[in-house]
């Protein structure tokens, strides 16, 4: 296989931007804690890199995302039967979900609970059901509603942000 050298300087100026990214304002992202009442299946083998970090950028000058109320409604049922079996809700409703999220891409926060949660099965719900349940995080944050439906279009994702208050 023959590499080019326009290929070759593309790639190293990726790796040079991407480590050269500053990460002044990281947040630890979940931060999952096992409720008492927590119904665990059977141990899951994880490989944990203890130095690897998330960073997401903050970005003020978005639009909010919107969503629908009857979004927020399917995902308030979603959340609590899903996902508040392990996660607290003073996380993700209240004053540290606004200080960890506020002013993020609200596909960041997508992409991170779509490919991490459920923790006994990443991935495991239907798009649908993870859209709802940003709308509902949004809702209970007192994000205002829009017309429009939170959505998995990527432009989408990556044009609106978390704009929500304690």
């Amino acid at each position: 296989m023959r590499v080019n050298r326009l290929s070759v300087i593309l790639t190293a100026t990726a790796i040079v931007g991407c480590t050269s990214a500053v990460a002044t304002n990281f947040r630890p992202p979940l931060e999952a804690k096992l409720s008492p009442g927590a119904k665990t299946g059977a141990p899951i083998p994880l490989r944990i890199d203890p130095n690897a970090k998330v960073v997401i950028a903050t970005v003020p000058n978005l639009p909010p995302a919107p969503y629908s109320d009857a979004q927020a409604a399917r995902g308030e049922r979603v959340y609590d039967a899903t996902c508040a079996t392990c996660h607290q809700s003073e996380k993700f409703i209240g004053p540290q979900f606004a200080a960890d999220w506020n002013d993020r891409r609200v596909g960041d926060f997508y992409q991170l609970i779509r490919s991490s949660m459920p923790v006994d099965n990443p991935g495991g719900l239907k798009d649908q059901e993870y859209l709802d349940i940003v709308a509902y995080l949004l809702k209970a944050n007192h994000a205002p509603a829009g017309a429009d439906s939170v959505s998995a279009d990527t432009t989408f994702m990556r044009q609106h942000k978390i704009a929500v208050r304690p």
